[in-house]
């Protein structure tokens, strides 16, 4: 009797020391792929900050080309304005009809 009790005892060994091995590559592979989404997540976003900053200097050199230009034709900025809100007036009229 003590032989099978020794038996099963190193059976269920052998199965939880599989079991440890078996759950200890699963939590590797979970964690390199965590790991790997967020080195790739951080990298895009990144890449995203770097672009957002590119556009918002070139969106300020516009404005500031657009303010120098308005600045030395006053009279043509104001005509261009008031073209625009009568525009703008208009569409609103037929958008409330």
């Amino acid at each position: 009797m003590s032989n099978l009790y020794s038996h099963r005892e190193q059976q269920n060994n052998q199965r939880f020391d599989q079991l440890a091995q078996t759950l200890h590559q699963f939590r590797t592979v979970v964690n390199d792929d965590i790991h790997g989404s967020i080195q790739q997540e951080n990298l895009t976003l990144d890449m995203l900050n770097d672009n957002f900053g590119q556009v918002w200097i070139k969106v300020k050199r516009t404005s500031g080309d657009l303010r120098n230009v308005m600045n030395r034709n006053a009279s043509l900025t104001r005509i261009i304005g008031l073209i625009l809100l009568i525009f703008v007036i208009i569409w609103m009229l037929t958008k409330l009809r």
